[in-house]
């Protein structure tokens, strides 16, 4: 996986946490995708936001 780049905007920990779903991060889809992961929810395809990037409607 590419190296994950720190930014102060990311909310992986809230996802993790279950407080905010993966699209509800600034940063989701606009800055953070799979092929620039802001954050460890996007670096791998099993990651919560990776997942939720292919799958979700």
């Amino acid at each position: 996986p590419p190296p994950v780049k720190k930014h102060k905007g990311c909310k992986c920990g809230d996802v993790l946490k279950g407080t905010i779903l993966p699209y509800e991060c600034p940063l989701f889809r606009k800055v953070c995708n799979p092929q620039n992961p802001v954050g460890p929810c996007m670096v791998s395809s099993e990651g919560s936001c990776a997942a939720y990037y292919h799958y979700a409607l």
